[in-house]
């Protein structure tokens, strides 16, 4: 299988803001180095996720945390995709060779950097999980090394349009949502119809800043959701979809009816 080695120094921004909680024990451990919180920030979705389109690269910076009584004289990582790291089919390709510590007593915080371009980087089958194997090394010769220390998503962008018709439309009237959800093609650089996907629809009355749900429709073979309903007042209307393992999160922008 080949395996992909991703990113490059020289490209991009990218975007991402996570706290990981570590997620599996110890592979192996010498003296009493201890691997703490690992967060990626700089980029693009909710939570832990990282999110791109089909053409701007972008930007993350990861950290880890790591501490030892003798203080920390190194720390790695490696994020990839696949079961295991000998069965990787894609791995992130930092821009340091080493990651850079900084220390505050006897805890560092060790910094690495990784550009991702959708266009050179990226297939769909690579969307989803990815995984974390993580290294302290103490000065005084302690160490942890974790594999599978955590996971977090590499998902692709997500869009979402709305259109209630008729407008304006007379009081007691029915009227017709529709919207499109769409996501990133990473095999074909272009967007496509995300299909049997949750679209729900949401209104929001004037003069208030919140949306109330009235349930969720499915989206059909091209990534359309329809919803009739009656119209009872002046209402922005809008689809919400939110998210899967593979895809972010998207609210479209409201439209608004006036009802006479």
């Amino acid at each position: 299988m080949r395996r992909l080695m991703i990113g490059s120094g020289l490209l991009g921004a990218l975007a991402i803001a996570a706290l990981l909680t570590p997620g599996a024990q110890a592979n192996e451990v010498v003296g009493n180095a201890d691997v703490g919180a690992f967060r990626i920030t700089g980029g693009g979705g909710a939570g832990n996720d990282v999110v791109l389109g089909t053409t701007n690269s972008r930007t993350i910076t990861v950290k880890l945390t790591a501490s030892d009584d003798s203080g920390i004289k190194s720390a790695d990582f490696t994020l990839f995709h696949g079961k295991n790291l000998d069965a990787a089919d894609a791995v992130l390709k930092p821009t340091e060779s080493a990651a850079v510590c900084t220390a505050d007593g006897t805890t560092s915080v060790c910094a690495k950097h990784y550009t991702i371009d959708p266009r050179r980087d990226l297939r769909n089958s690579l969307a989803g999980i990815w995984t974390v194997n993580a290294q302290v090394n103490a000065n005084d010769g302690d160490y942890v090394k974790v594999d599978g220390y955590t996971t977090f998503f590499m998902k692709r962008y997500g869009k979402l349009t709305v259109n209630a018709a008729p407008e304006p439309v007379a009081k007691g009237a029915t009227l017709t949502v529709t919207g499109k959800l769409s996501r990133a093609n990473w095999d074909t650089h272009d967007y496509r119809g995300y299909t049997n996907q949750r679209a729900y629809l949401e209104f929001r009355r004037p003069g208030v800043s919140y949306y109330e749900s009235l349930g969720y429709t499915l989206t059909n073979s091209t990534g359309v959701a329809t919803a009739k309903v009656p119209a009872t007042g002046d209402r922005y209307w809008r689809y919400e979809f939110r998210g899967t393992m593979t895809t972010s999160a998207v609210k479209a922008t409201g439209d608004f009816v006036d009802v006479r």
